[in-house]
């Protein structure tokens, strides 16, 4: 089965990576969906945002990434998904997560796959990333690796 995680991936953090890796290995394939909402103003385009996320699961060979600014169930479609793919850091995410779930099954008869984030990673958020970034703060170990630099690079020419 091939399961679609999107989100908006603002700066790709190790708790998206973590997800990802984990919905690759017990799912046939995985499209990580980079969304672009046309009401929200993001620092990145979509385009640097799937780039970064490329770069960072390169060694995955079972996941490929997309943008697009549609309904969610409709990119599904596009893609091939059989299956939603979500992550909860905490009951406020899960809170959250549940009506979109319901409301998707109800729009495409698509379930949800819910991913549980490791306790070390769930404080991890692009926002809190892009912060530390910004006021000079060592991001190492937050996001992958390979695009650290041009994540540090790119929030200094904001």
């Amino acid at each position: 089965m091939i399961g679609l995680y999107a989100g908006s991936f603002s700066v790709p953090t190790m708790g998206h990576m973590d997800m990802i890796c984990r919905a690759a290995s017990v799912l046939d394939g995985l499209v990580v969906a980079v969304l672009a909402n046309p009401e929200k103003r993001y620092a990145f385009s979509p385009q640097k945002r799937a780039r970064w996320l490329e770069i960072a699961t390169a060694d995955l060979p079972n996941v490929r990434v997309v943008w697009d600014n549609g309904l969610l169930v409709d990119v599904a479609r596009r893609c091939g998904a059989g299956i939603i793919v979500r992550g909860v850091r905490g009951e406020s995410d899960l809170g959250y997560e549940m009506p979109l779930a319901q409301a998707n099954r109800h729009l495409s008869g698509l379930d949800t796959l819910f991913f549980v984030a490791r306790p070390e990673l769930a404080y991890l958020s692009s926002t809190i990333v892009m912060d530390i970034a910004r006021h000079g703060g060592d991001i190492a170990g937050m996001v992958p690796a390979q695009i650290a630099d041009d994540i540090v690079n790119s929030i200094k020419e904001c």
